[in-house]
């Protein structure tokens, strides 16, 4: 008898731990109670809030679980993890941010309740109906956040093993807890509750933090972006994509009644200086700016028709925005020296004369009806 009364004495004295173990309690969170503390203080110093609290619960729980129960009209605001500067972008990847990323939770009569006192200065009387969250609504709710966050960092022991909310997000405002399971990605979070009451009792609200366990999502500021390993590669592919680059000479005019009269072997005159003023286009839009070192899309560079050892070119003499016939030596890419060769052999055309033009024109097919045109003069050599 003496033994089964021993043995259910240790099995009632184990039952809360095991409790505590199945639902992610975590006794005696270091967090709860800088956190109830923090609100107290916060609160001394906002006249009319009549703010007091009651029961508190930390809990680890995974992702799935993390963002249950809270109301759905709550105010939640986005906390960068420790020690992250937002002015360095770069130094961690928008991916572990949001793994690292923390959160605040504003039940509606508490936001109600930080309106009202800063707008008529008093909280008055229960409740009113919950109503969707605005971005007015987060940005007077965020002093007293603020505050609290200064007051937990304060309060929190050096030596805890629990993670310590970072800096308030700017701008940050989510309207509800139905998409925090996107917005935030880490695996396991440590949620803190608190039970607030306002007005001396007649307003029931609450506050809650939820912030990431996950060891990866506790690393430093400097851990090394992911898309390192793939980014030079991509763009390695990139540079080496084949662009359409189309060389237009300046437009001309000519009446309706020439152009519909036109037919094979008739002549168009261009201007002579027109050699001198061809554009090449890359890409089918885009806007040119001023001063660029590379071509953007639908970017225009000014260059002129020559040729060069018997072959067809251009020679660019002009950058994306600069002045026509501005020096081009600036960038290795599109320099002085950049000769574009159209074709891998001479092209039977402008600036090509003699055996040179016959041999060309003696590897493609005769086009039936083509006329006989004269011999056009010789391009001059581009320097």
């Amino acid at each position: 008898m003496s033994a089964e009364r021993d043995t259910n004495l240790l099995r009632r004295m184990a039952a809360p731990n095991a409790a505590a173990a199945e639902t992610g309690l975590v006794a005696g969170s270091d967090l709860a109670r800088a956190m109830a503390t923090g609100v107290l203080r916060v609160a001394d110093r906002m006249d009319g809030l009549g703010l007091s609290t009651g029961a508190r619960t930390a809990r680890r729980l995974d992702a799935d679980a993390a963002f249950d129960a809270f109301d759905a009209r709550a105010l939640c605001l986005l906390l960068d993890p420790e020690g992250h500067d937002p002015a360095a972008p770069g130094s961690v990847s928008p991916e572990a941010l949001a793994a690292r990323t923390g959160l605040v939770v504003l039940h509606p009569a508490l936001t109600d309740g930080l309106i009202e006192v800063q707008t008529i200065g008093r909280v008055e009387g229960p409740a009113r109906p919950a109503r969707r969250p605005t971005r007015i609504d987060a940005a007077l709710a965020q002093p007293f956040v603020l505050s609290l966050l200064d007051q937990i960092r304060a309060l929190l022991p050096v030596d805890t093993n629990e993670p310590c909310p970072g800096t308030l997000r700017a701008g940050s405002f989510i309207a509800g807890p139905a998409s925090l399971g996107l917005i935030l990605t880490a695996s396991h979070y440590l949620r803190v509750d608190l039970e607030i009451e306002l007005a001396q009792g007649h307003r029931q609200a609450g506050l809650s933090f939820v912030l990431p366990l996950d060891v990866a999502a506790r690393a430093t500021a400097e851990e090394p972006d992911p898309r390192g390993e793939w980014a030079p590669a991509m763009e390695a592919i990139a540079m080496e994509a084949p662009v359409r680059l189309e060389a237009v000479l300046p437009p001309l005019k000519m009446p309706l009644s020439r152009l519909v009269t036109l037919k094979v072997g008739d002549l168009i005159p261009i201007d002579a200086q027109a050699l001198s003023r061809l554009s090449l286009h890359g890409g089918a839009s885009g806007i040119t700016v001023p001063g660029r070192a590379r071509l953007p899309r639908g970017a225009s560079l000014k260059a002129r028709l020559g040729q060069l050892n018997g072959v067809r070119a251009v020679k660019i003499a002009a950058l994306p925005g600069d002045a026509e016939g501005a020096e081009a030596g600036r960038d290795p890419e599109f320099g002085a020296d950049a000769i574009a060769g159209f074709g891998v052999g001479p092209a039977p055309a402008l600036g090509m004369s003699g055996n040179a033009r016959e041999d060309a024109l003696g590897t493609l097919p005769d086009l039936p009806g083509s006329p006989d045109f004269p011999d056009f003069p010789d391009l001059p050599d581009l320097p």
